[in-house]
């Protein structure tokens, strides 16, 4: 009988030990890395807006007509677009 639990209580063991492996992976998963991946993508997706946002000629043309004539205003249109 003893021969017969010894290997029941291996594979029982060995199962514990797997199932606690991969909750401590799946932890450090999801409180390490997924968040830092998800600001990453944020900052990326952040500037691209403000690229598309800044290359817009529309937004350049917006901005000069409001400007004036004044020279600061308009230099600071050029800056900005």
């Amino acid at each position: 009988m003893a021969l017969l639990l010894a290997p029941l209580r291996w594979l029982t063991s060995s199962i514990i030990r797997l199932a606690i492996f991969a909750a401590i992976l799946a932890a450090a998963y999801f409180l390490l890395l997924k968040p830092a991946i998800d600001a990453g993508e944020k900052k990326v997706r952040h500037g691209l807006h403000s690229l598309e946002r800044k290359a817009n000629p529309k937004h350049l043309a917006h901005c000069l007509e409001h400007a004036d004539g004044n020279v600061e205003k308009m230099k600071r249109c050029a800056r900005i677009f």
